[in-house]
């Protein structure tokens, strides 16, 4: 498969899912072999990962490993070239604006979608901490002939970047489950005052929350498909309800995260800031020794391309492993650690 043929599948609605496998595949060989960075998830180990202030941004293997992870590039490529498509609209005219902040090797959320635009319609800068990653994506553009299309390589952290101007689209997806490690909220925080009015930041939305869910129950039912329903009292997952909803412990928008990271700055005594905790309150059930308490990731791409739970690699369950031996009544104030290794933290509160 060419270029085209790769782009036109990914975007086509009705392509299947082997079909979508098949093109993002034939994508991830044709990038590796112009640049010979390898695929690799590099879960064992962070060689060459860079830790930054604000997070881990992992290294040009691991993020070239991302395109696989199917669902996750067919939300945000098409995502992209809808927002794109959208701006047009919104910009008659203007000369777009773009930048794709932490692009890794491959530039995977753009790369493939830059044939339906003409040079001179966008203004792209792509960013990325990892020399490695901005000299592949200077080959890539080589060899799929975008040289006319505007283009600028920036070596810089995302979380702490500022753009001579105002931007028409960020892209950022620096991120793994539960917002853990990576600096997802930071390049928000930083990125997104950096847009021109009625401008558009990819990813829109996203929200983590906590439930007591059995995840074996899940797990058996479904060998890691999406749940078919999910409400905010708790999904059910065939016979009994399995999930019950403890709380919103994250909300991530562009429009508040910049304020939101300031009051964490202002507001902590710890060294390291945290967000506004949220209380919640472990839900007495009978059989609670088969219940865990579980972190979800629910990512709003733009407008109705979006992650539910399970279609992901970032919208897996996180299991709270401090959690265990859950006790009905028992309360916990749930934080959100920012700084160098962005996590969840769980205090249980003492008896009323």
């Amino acid at each position: 498969m060419n270029l085209n043929s790769i782009s036109n599948t990914i975007l086509d609605e009705t392509s299947s899912f082997e079909q979508l496998c098949n093109a993002l595949n034939a994508f991830s060989l044709l990038c590796s072999e112009a640049t010979g960075v390898s695929p690799d998830p590099s879960f064992d180990a962070w060689a060459d990962d860079a830790l930054l202030d604000n997070g881990v941004a992992i290294n040009p293997q691991a993020a070239a490993h991302c395109v696989v992870d199917y669902a996750r590039s067919v939300a945000f490529i098409r995502g992209v070239s809808a927002a794109i498509d959208t701006l047009k609209l919104r910009f008659p005219g203007s000369s777009l604006e773009i930048l794709y902040a932490g692009c890794g090797p491959f530039a995977t959320l753009l790369l493939p979608v830059l044939g339906k635009f003409l040079p001179g319609e966008l203004k792209l800068y792509l960013l990325d901490v990892h020399q490695r990653s901005l000299d592949s994506v200077q080959r890539l553009l080589t060899e799929f002939g975008f040289c006319a299309h505007s283009v600028q390589l920036i070596k810089a952290d995302a979380s702490t970047y500022l753009h001579p101007g105002k931007l028409h689209l960020v892209i950022a997806e620096t991120m793994q489950k539960s917002l853990e490690q990576e600096p997802q909220f930071a390049v928000t925080a930083n990125l997104a005052p950096q847009l021109c009015p009625k401008g558009v930041f990819i990813p829109q939305h996203i929200e983590v929350s906590m439930y007591m869910a059995d995840l074996d129950h899940e797990r058996r039912l479904m060998d890691y498909p999406r749940l078919e329903n999910d409400s905010q009292e708790g999904g059910r997952a065939g016979s009994g309800q399995r999930r019950y909803r403890l709380g919103t412990v994250c909300s991530l928008s562009p429009e508040h995260a910049f304020d939101q990271l300031q009051r964490a700055r202002e507001n902590s005594t710890e060294v390291v800031p945290a967000l506004e905790p949220t209380i919640v309150e472990i839900t007495s059930i009978a059989d609670i020794s088969r219940f865990d308490a579980v972190l979800f990731t629910r990512i709003c791409v733009f407008e109705h391309y979006r992650l539910k739970d399970y279609e992901s690699q970032i919208t897996l369950p996180s299991k709270c492993f401090e959690l265990s031996d859950l006790v009905g009544g028992e309360r916990f104030r749930v934080t959100y650690q920012l700084g160098s290794y962005p996590r969840f933290n769980f205090e249980r509160l003492p008896k009323a």
